[in-house]
């Protein structure tokens, strides 16, 4: 009988021993996916290789999209080149016609990425555009950024995607400039160069959208009566966040590219993209709200979609990889009345403009046109 007690006690000891362990276990995984979401990141990776170059010709091998039709940047360490075309594809490898080589030197063994923002961290003079470097204050200090010319008193701000910068909104600069319209182009907490948040994490648009606000009074102070915002990715979820506790600023429209509607979404494809299993994933969203103070319920856009009142162009790429297209797509649905919904293929996250550039411009000044902000 004591034997039979001892051997339980044992029995009971190795089971609590093998449930904290296995909740630890969880629990550390949880702890780091949840910090590939909401820590920062500011160092380029360049997965592409190339390997000939040959009059107005570059091979390059490497990477899921180089073959992704439209026109892009390659960007190097110490330079950048512009591509079209794709001319052959190989075992590999994908030959596309360069257009350009805005600096530095092309050759075999230069390791780059393909550059849907054209032409890398630049500022607004790659695109042919005026600007002045600006700084924009906040409860939180000067946040850096640039604003190009122009005579309209309607402003377009330009909020990037999660460890991007103010240089995604190059490509739509012209486009802008054109109907005189000044661009301000902002950086948001924890950014490269920017001030950090308390606790040095994304808040997934919770709080970043505090930033936009201190633009809004900066582009007011300097004469806008009106303000279009435009954001890429997470830009595309922090705008949104801006629109719902601004009711009182002249925001009069916004735009979105391959916007975070919901932040479940890009979290679960995610997972499923690195193999992780999917109870692990309600474990990282738990830990995300438990570090952050975020609420996905709050910053999930299609929830909250009757609150907006606002005409919206939102674009998607059927081939997005990185933030799943349905929230998006749902959210037109559900605002049909205030949401002019545009859709390519083959760019990619955030490469609508790639795939397409000219339709891509001409949706965007008809929509501001259309929308009396141009």
């Amino acid at each position: 009988m004591r034997r039979t007690t001892r051997w339980r006690r044992r029995l009971l000891w190795t089971l609590a021993v093998v449930v904290v362990l296995a909740v630890a276990a969880v629990g550390g995984a949880g702890w780091y996916y949840s910090g590939l979401v909401i820590d920062p990141v500011h160092t380029s990776g360049y997965p592409l290789e190339v390997t000939a170059v040959s009059g107005d010709q570059v091979t390059i091998k490497g990477g899921a999209d180089t073959a992704a039709p439209g026109t892009y940047g390659l960007t190097w360490a110490d330079g950048n080149a512009l591509v079209g075309q794709v001319i052959a594809t190989g075992a590999g490898t994908v030959t596309r016609k360069v257009t350009e080589v805005v600096h530095g030197e092309l050759r075999p063994g230069v390791h780059a990425y393909l550059d849907r923002w054209l032409w890398g961290h630049a500022t607004p003079a790659a695109a042919g555009v005026p600007y002045t470097d600006v700084k924009i204050p906040s409860p939180l200090g000067d946040f850096p950024g640039w604003r190009t010319e122009g005579t309209s008193t309607t402003w377009v701000i330009a909020v990037h995607g999660r460890n991007g910068g103010p240089a995604e909104a190059l490509r739509v600069l012209p486009v802008f400039h054109s109907l005189g319209m000044p661009v301000l182009g902002i950086t948001y907490r924890n950014d490269e160069g920017a001030p950090a948040s308390s606790d040095g994490r994304f808040h997934l648009g919770a709080t970043e959208w505090q930033d936009v606000a201190a633009a809004i009074t900066y582009a007011k102070s300097r004469g806008a009566t009106g303000i279009v915002l435009y954001g890429w990715s997470m830009g595309g979820g922090i705008v949104p966040m801006a629109v719902r506790n601004l009711p009182g600023e002249p925001i009069t429209a916004m735009i979105l590219d391959s916007p975070v509607i919901d932040w479940r979404a890009p979290i679960a494809l995610g997972a499923e993209q690195m193999g992780v299993p999917g109870f692990l994933v309600s474990v990282g969203e738990w830990v995300i709200e438990r570090r952050t103070g975020v609420s996905f319920d709050d910053i999930d856009h299609l929830r909250h979609a009757r609150e907006f009142k606002i005409p919206t162009l939102v674009f998607v790429d059927d081939d997005d990889a990185t933030v799943p297209t349905g929230p998006a797509l749902r959210f037109a649905e559900a605002r049909p009345d205030i949401v002019r919904l545009v859709r390519t293929s083959g760019g990619g996250h955030t490469g609508s403009w790639n795939a397409d550039p000219g339709r891509y411009e001409r949706e965007v000044k008809e929509f501001v046109t259309s929308t009396g902000s141009g």
